[in-house]
């Protein structure tokens, strides 16, 4: 029966998109905003897996993916959070504009590897317009969104050291980048290293 799906329904290989759509960004949603179980994107089998519940009373504060066609330092596609003010569904794919980067080390069982956020907003497919009503990226948003991934990392035995946070500019060579890492099959181990 499992090879009957098999041949009916091919994975998807969304990490295998574009990460750019005439400038914008392409953003795969894993884990919907408010969501209290954390989804991720299963690319042998083509599904989103329910990968873990989160602590009581924790959600994500926002639509959280990756940017396929790209590879960071932990292994994965490079993580995007996406502002806007209401959840999208899980498998979505979102064009969006860059605001700015996360930069963050992220240590597991001693080790410390780069774990950067690409922050975006939704942009409208046809008219490429800002999703309205617009949220705006400042400081003390920024500060919150390093406050949750902090405690998040924590409550799963991880560390986290931030950075800093960059603009539109860094956003766009990090996001490059990461496609060359994926190009050329190999982890942003230079990213390790803090080189920019």
């Amino acid at each position: 029966m499992t090879h009957l799906l098999e041949e009916a329904m091919p994975p998807r290989d969304l990490e295998g998109l574009p990460a750019f759509d005439d400038g914008a960004v392409n953003v795969i949603i894993e884990t919907p905003r408010n969501q209290p179980f954390n989804f991720k994107y299963d690319g042998e089998h083509g599904v989103f897996r329910c990968e873990k519940r989160l602590p009581l009373g924790l959600s994500f504060p926002f639509d959280f993916g990756f940017l396929p066609s790209t590879l960071g330092g932990d292994g994965d596609p490079v993580d995007a959070l996406l502002l806007y003010a209401e959840p999208v569904p899980t498998g979505s794919l979102v064009l969006a504009k860059l605001v700015a980067v996360q930069e963050a080390e992220q240590t597991e069982k001693g080790k410390p590897v780069r774990n950067d956020r690409i922050i975006a907003v939704p942009l409208d497919a046809k008219s490429r317009e800002r999703f309205k009503p617009e949220l705006s990226f400042n400081e003390e948003l920024d500060q919150a969104i390093l406050d949750f991934f902090s405690v998040y990392n924590k409550l799963q035995g991880k560390g986290l050291k931030a950075l800093g946070t960059f603009g539109p500019e860094r956003a766009l060579q990090n996001v490059k980048e990461a496609m060359e890492w994926r190009k050329h099959g190999r982890k942003a181990e230079s990213k390790t290293a803090g080189a920019h």
